[in-house]
């Protein structure tokens, strides 16, 4: 018997508690409010122990499942301090505030190795499989078009949370997340997969003078040509139903949210092919909605399983950045939107771990001490993700961030200054900044941009500045005399070259000593196990054949080298499946930048040697990368917190010369 604890009392918690009566495999043991009030009378109701405040519930012995069914704000810190005391977690719709709340919640549950599930109640009915059932059969050929609404008149007045910002009030992310759902399964089963995010959104909303959405409307564009318009309100009711047509058939649900609970647990899909006659499937449920919902959570709880193959950690996570694309585009902002000011368990906290697993080093010219890894700053979704990230990759160890004048249109440079001013790490962090990429690769572009990025990055200088690119029409003594004076001046301590042939590099050496100037103090290649057999981008270098190697070595030059594992050629896609917003390589670019039988021969020894000593492929090759006979700092652009942790584990993997060259062999 599964023994549950409810936070919130409100109406829905109410309709789950009263589901939990007819499961046969699961009791109420309590509930908690913030209303001591509000807990007795639920108590009293149902029987159950009740709690004034949500953490002694939380912390119960007795408690083997935590329901949250408070509003969205609360969710994420009630989920994640559930997961950290050990209890299984189904959490009300949307799971958090938005994607990077989703992300870390998922996270701790790897971690803890416990269950955690949206409660998106229609995806554990009958109705909801066989819509399944018959788009795979019926609409798998062709690209669909899909309607999905789900909309009613609130009646409420200003403070009630579906009107409160505070309370995260709002069309899109009370009902909204329903036909976002609804229409990334549809539009995945008509292509193959299990869902598919939408790769363009278009938005038209109606806001209040709060700024809260009553109304919203989006029109989606999928891979494969799908296409879904889809429609929330709270100030008007909607048809509330799916419509999915490929021009020759059409799918409608009436009932796609509730799927017949209100209508004697009964339901009706229709099938219509073109000139032939509608096929109407009729659907009942011998159990309520939320008894099926409860049910299946505990027979996959007593399985062992810490997801859902019904809604999924990716499912619920490609939602979850649906809803923040949506918000975005239609204008709606919360004070969780704002990282700075977050008060939760989970930003600052993870700071003051200081794990310090990502060991330090010196490098020639600083005063401080630089982690082994590299934060590669052009993959954040936005602030709230940037804070996240930098926050869990300080917490073990990394200090160094590389960021550049053209990653993500300034953003890059902007998230990581905000960041380090709210976390008052100004001089503990080292910042390595590029400027002057190609067309404007000029020494006249290098002050322009560089005093440009420091003003974003809110810094008087930058500890590491390098040419984003080489233009061998500039003799290289024009460059070098550029960084020098920009050096004297203080804007700058080190610098350095990106993506310059060995040829130039050498020049650029040569000059520097025949003027008695500083030389390059490090290069940032491409590096990696794998050998570009063309270019990632234009103009992109690499340092890894034996020539470049060798000039590395004698000359001792530190290398801080991008794609430091080959962009996912060495990930085994199957081992890190269902780790979000992981590296997705394209397969159109493995195949030009990688793909040659000596690279296919690298990656079969590194899954080998993997294989024999425990680790992942790609954990293995970035370990190539950290240990060679030239200093090497390693960029890694990792999007989620399991990527983060996955590098760190590198710095383990004990790797000896001979194992060095055999995975290297030519």
């Amino acid at each position: 018997m599964i023994e549950w604890g409810i936070l919130g009392t409100g109406s829905i918690a109410k309709i789950f508690a009263r589901a939990l009566t007819t499961s046969k495999k699961s009791r109420l043991f309590g509930v908690a409010s913030r209303s001591a009030r509000n807990a007795k009378e639920f108590s009293g109701m149902f029987d159950c122990s009740g709690f004034a405040g949500y953490h002694e519930l939380i912390n119960h012995n007795n408690v083997d499942a935590i329901y949250i069914a408070t509003p969205h704000p609360f969710h994420f810190d009630l989920a994640f301090k559930s997961l950290e005391k050990e209890k299984s977690v189904l959490c009300e719709k949307p799971l958090a505030m938005n994607a990077t709340e989703t992300m870390a919640l998922i996270h701790m549950a790897k971690k803890k190795n416990l269950l955690l599930m949206e409660a998106f109640m229609y995806r554990m009915h009958a109705q909801t499989n066989k819509i399944k059932e018959i788009i795979k059969s019926e609409f798998s050929k062709r690209p669909v078009s899909i309607e999905a609404s789900f909309g009613f008149q609130a009646n409420v007045n200003k403070k009630h949370r579906l009107l409160n910002p505070v309370l995260g009030g709002g069309s899109i992310l009370d009902v909204g997340c329903y036909p976002l759902s609804m229409t990334r399964m549809i539009a995945g089963l008509a292509n193959k997969k299990d869902f598919l995010d939408p790769i363009e959104f278009e938005v038209e909303s109606e806001l209040n003078e709060q700024g809260i959405d009553l109304f919203s409307k989006a029109y989606l564009r999928f891979e494969g040509n799908s296409s879904a318009t889809i429609s929330s309100s709270i100030n008007r009711e909607l048809e509330n139903s799916v419509k999915v047509t490929d021009g020759r058939k059409t799918l409608f649900i009436q009932h796609p949210w509730h799927c017949g609970e209100y209508n004697n647990r009964k339901s009706e899909i229709i099938l219509e092919i073109h000139n032939q006659e509608k096929k109407v499937i009729e659907v009942e449920s011998k159990d309520s909605i939320y008894t099926n919902e409860i049910n299946h959570f505990t027979n996959i709880l007593k399985d062992s399983k810490i997801e859902s193959d019904e809604i999924s950690h990716s499912d619920s996570y490609g939602n979850a950045m649906g809803l923040d694309m949506w918000r975005k585009k239609a204008g709606v902002k919360y004070v969780y939107d704002v990282p700075e000011d977050k008060a939760s368990s989970f930003f600052n906290p993870l700071l003051q771990q200081k794990e310090n697993l990502i060991p330090q080093t010196e490098l020639k010219g600083l005063d401080k001490k630089l982690s082994s890894l590299v934060f590669g700053c052009d993959n954040q979704l936005d602030s709230n993700h940037a804070f996240a990230m930098f926050d869990h990759f300080y917490s073990l160890g990394g200090n160094v961030f590389d960021t550049a004048y053209i990653y993500n249109a300034g953003k890059s440079d902007e998230y990581l200054g905000r960041w380090i001013k709210s976390r008052g790490l100004n001089g503990k962090t080292v910042i390595l900044g590029k400027g002057a990429h190609t067309p404007d690769c000029l020494p006249s572009s290098i002050r322009i941009q560089l005093l440009e990025s420091l003003s974003r990055l809110k810094i008087d200088c930058l500890d590491i500045y390098c040419l984003h690119r080489d233009n061998p029409e500039v003799p290289v003594g024009e460059f070098i005399d550029a960084l020098e004076e920009l050096k004297r001046e203080g804007l700058i301590k080190v610098y350095g070259a990106s993506n310059w042939s060995l040829e130039r590099f050498r020049e650029s050496h040569a000059y520097s000593r025949s003027v008695m100037k500083q030389p390059f103090s490090l290069l940032s290649n491409n590096f990696s196990l794998a050998r570009m057999v063309e270019p990632v981008w234009p103009g992109c270098k690499s340092c890894s054949d034996e020539h470049f190697k060798r000039y590395l070595i004698d000359e001792n030059i530190p290398v801080f080298p991008w794609s430091s594992q080959s962009r996912g050629f060495f990930l085994d896609k199957k081992e890190f499946e269902g780790h979000h917003h992981s590296a997705n390589p394209n397969k159109a670019e493995q195949e030009r930048v990688w793909a040659n039988d000596k690279n296919l021969q690298r990656r079969a020894r590194c899954f080998s040697i993997a294989k024999e000593k425990g680790f992942e492929p790609i954990e293995i090759a970035l370990a190539f990368a950290l240990n060679q006979e030239f200093p090497t700092f390693p960029l890694i652009g990792p999007r989620n917190f399991f990527e983060i942790e996955s590098s760190v584990k590198a710095f383990s993997v004990e790797l000896n010369k001979t194992e060095i060259d055999w995975l290297d062999l030519q």
